[in-house]
């Protein structure tokens, strides 16, 4: 296994993908297995991996998203799909009955859960979109960390939902969220483009919007105060 922080600065997104490259099932149960032990708000695991290994398929998905990321969805050895489960609440009392079977939640904290998200996500179905959105998210990310740490590159893709739910046939249940092609590096250029930097995405205590410019970076205080926080060194 590979150190976090060489794993965290090796990933990147790959440009391009070895088209001769395969990858195992087992390998892709490997990668689904440790990205499904991401976080989520009652622990309700919204998401659903759709792992797209036939080349056909994968050329019908590369035609829902734009020209530059086509040939990375034609060339990838696996393609996942990740939908996020818009009706995840309905299924609660199952998952949580096999937490408090192996005595890891309180049966009067299950029955709370089920109670809060019954009531939260029941008839507020944008608040359970938002809540399959952060936790598809999370996992996504787990699954390509996870991906870098067994030797594959990966790279998200941007796509066109409807199109993508014919393709796979999937319920109004559950919605696509996120396309992440997974595969063996063959970029010309492997090096990781700049973030920003800390001084323009970092704020202690309230919300300091950071705008940059040519000449300087102009804070704009949050509405809440005029003040700028400042960290004494």
């Amino acid at each position: 296994m590979s150190d976090f922080l060489d794993v965290l600065l090796q990933r990147h997104a790959a440009e391009q993908f070895d088209p001769t490259a395969s990858i195992t099932r087992s390998e892709i149960e490997n990668l689904v297995q440790q990205a499904s032990q991401t976080p989520s708000t009652f622990n309700l695991q919204h998401w659903r991996f759709v792992a797209v290994t036939d080349p056909q398929i994968r050329a019908q998905l590369s035609t829902t998203t734009i020209p530059p990321n086509r040939q990375r969805v034609i060339d990838a050895s696996v393609v996942f799909v990740i939908l996020g489960d818009l009706e995840a609440h309905r299924s609660l009392s199952e998952i949580l009955e096999q937490s408090v079977k192996a005595g890891s939640l309180a049966r009067e904290t299950a029955d709370l859960w089920i109670s809060t998200a019954n009531q939260l996500y029941g008839d507020q179905p944008q608040l359970a979109r938002e809540e399959a959105v952060r936790s598809v998210s999370l996992a996504a990310m787990v699954l390509m960390l996870a991906a870098r740490n067994r030797g594959f590159a990966s790279c998200p893709i941007g796509f066109a939902p409807n199109q993508l739910r014919e393709i796979l046939g999937t319920s109004d249940r559950y919605t696509p969220l996120m396309m992440i092609a997974v595969g063996i590096d063959a970029s010309t250029s492997r090096k990781r483009r700049p973030r920003l930097p800390l001084s323009q995405i970092l704020s202690f205590d309230e919300f300091t919007e950071l705008v940059p410019t040519r000449e300087c970076l102009l804070r704009k205080p949050s509405r809440r105060s005029s003040r700028t926080t400042r960290v004494k060194s």
